[in-house]
């Protein structure tokens, strides 16, 4: 959990960064053309104009030391992801009590799905929900993950 938060937090940052457009070098404050655009106004402009609006991702010095830091620290959590999903697939595949419990999931599942199926008030519920909501594509996954799996029995 916690190398998931401090992931999340480094890549935001990185993100922040990618938006802000800084590199971490000083880049000059206002470009030539800039300078004409933030004079006076001239009196040919509309009295109810609203002021310009400001840039709100103003570029900061970020050291490129932590930048590197969160970099690695993404690659090795992948790789850990990937260890772990390679592990849990073995299991999956090697173990004869695992088989044999997912076998009576998929039962039970099946089961679960046909009682879903014959409320008449969530069929009209995913209906209107599909209406409502556009095609969204799905991204395609690096890794598939197994099947969720519960450890202590409870949902």
């Amino acid at each position: 959990m916690t190398i998931y938060l401090k992931t999340c937090s480094l890549t935001a940052l990185i993100c922040c960064c990618m938006i802000s457009g800084c590199s971490g070098q000083d880049k000059p404050a206002a470009a030539p053309s800039d300078t004409k655009l933030s004079a006076a106004p001239s009196a040919a402009t509309n009295e109810n104009a609203l002021p310009p609006a400001k840039n709100i991702f103003q570029p900061s010095a970020i050291d490129p030391a932590v930048v590197r830091q969160s970099m690695q620290a993404r690659s090795e959590y992948e790789e850990m992801n990937r260890k772990v999903m390679a592990r849990m697939n073995q299991l999956y595949t090697e173990n004869p009590e695992i088989k044999e419990l997912q076998a009576k999931m998929r039962e039970l599942q099946k089961k679960i799905d046909a009682l879903l199926a014959e409320d008449e008030e969530l069929t009209k519920l995913k209906k209107k929900s599909q209406a409502i909501a556009p095609e969204i594509p799905s991204m395609p996954r690096k890794f598939a993950p197994p099947p969720p799996v519960s450890t202590n029995g409870n949902k």
